[in-house]
């Protein structure tokens, strides 16, 4: 959650729930998310947008819950969404991140209520973001109960999952989740502070680098940076299959993770920087594969 302090944001912020469309009981909520993150976690609480920022883009890449966007509108992307488009829709919550919109805070405010959710903290744990975001969410939407309740269905599958792998040949299988980049043969590679990775670690696996944390939480890797994988490790892709600025590469083959079959596409959905579907369905789907 991010709250202005200064007295200019204050009043700013009071003006907006004043001129903002009040909602009654029983009145369906005019709610806008303008981040995948914030459209995930609304919709595992219940509501349904009126207003997506990339609404093809979360369909197609996170796809979580995507019936509760049947009537949702298109407002343009997430970095610069469509101001007029926010206006048409006359929305009485506006949930987004703080670190796309900080700046557009004043503009979006002045159409409707804004929530902003602090994704990316100063101390760079981003798991313990996707808590946060979730809770923060769950309080401006007026639906706490509903946020904890999914938290802790989320903490408890995933200790299910642990258990699971944990007497198995998977308990402690060293991997290495990673995304292809477009046009390039080099991944984008998660760290240690990164939710994705501490989730898979929570799972019961352990990783296969030593990467230090970065503030976004990953970092890139070319084929050179891949040969430190041994013939033991595990490459998550999240991708249909390697792409082919990978696999025309002559040094592919002869990496020990590829030659020992240790290469795991995961396929789409599979979005790393979602919140508790698409991490645990990472997860989940990550065990199904090595199981197979």
């Amino acid at each position: 959650m991010v709250i202005r302090q200064t007295r200019r944001g204050f009043v700013f912020g009071a003006l907006s729930l004043l001129a903002a469309p009040r909602l009654h009981a029983g009145e369906p909520r005019r709610l806008v998310t303008l981040e995948w993150l914030a459209t995930e976690i609304a919709l595992l609480l219940g509501e349904r947008p009126v207003g997506v920022a990339d609404l093809d883009g979360y369909r197609r890449w996170v796809s979580v819950n995507n019936d509760g966007l049947a009537d949702a509108i298109d407002v343009g992307g997430r970095q610069q969404p469509g101001m007029e488009a926010l206006n048409r829709l006359r929305p009485d919550l506006i949930l987004s991140s703080a670190l796309r919109h900080r700046p557009l805070e004043h503009r979006l405010s002045e159409i409707g209520p804004t929530r902003l959710l602090d994704d990316q903290p100063q101390d760079g744990d981003l798991l313990a973001a996707v808590y946060d975001c979730t809770k923060a969410a769950g309080e401006a939407l007026d639906r706490s109960q509903a946020a904890n309740g999914l938290l802790a269905d989320f903490d408890t599958k995933l200790a299910a999952i642990a258990k699971e792998i944990a007497g198995s040949k998977l308990g402690g299988q060293p991997v290495l989740v990673a995304q292809p980049l477009p046009g390039v043969p080099r991944l984008r590679i998660f760290t240690s502070n990164s939710a994705v990775m501490q989730v898979f670690v929570r799972a019961g696996f352990t990783a296969a680098l030593a990467l230090p944390a970065e503030s976004f939480g990953f970092s890139t890797i070319g084929l050179e940076g891949l040969a430190a994988l041994d013939g033991k490790s595990k490459l998550i892709l999240l991708a249909e299959e390697a792409p082919a600025e990978l696999l025309n590469s002559a040094l592919w083959p002869m990496l020990p993770v590829v030659a020992s079959g240790g290469v795991v596409p995961v396929g789409r959905p599979s979005w790393p920087f979602g919140g508790p579907a698409s991490l645990l369905g990472l997860a989940t789907k990550t065990v199904a594969k090595l199981q197979a």
